[in-house]
């Protein structure tokens, strides 16, 4: 549908949409890895402090 719409801005109007694999790879790779150093993070300063001090810090 989307192709249909934009037939008439595009000369030659395209055949089908183009899906950028590499961009939605590395972008997934990049919130990936994100997301394990804050948990890795998390988890080193928890295992550095004991329980209470960390409950007494909220």
């Amino acid at each position: 549908m989307l192709v249909k719409v934009l037939t008439g801005v595009f000369d030659p109007p395209p055949a089908s949409l183009a899906v950028p694999g590499g961009y939605l790879t590395l972008t997934a790779c990049a919130a990936t890895a994100a997301v394990l150093v804050a948990a890795l993070n998390g988890v080193r300063r928890a295992a550095g402090r004991p329980a209470v001090e960390e409950l007494r810090d909220l």
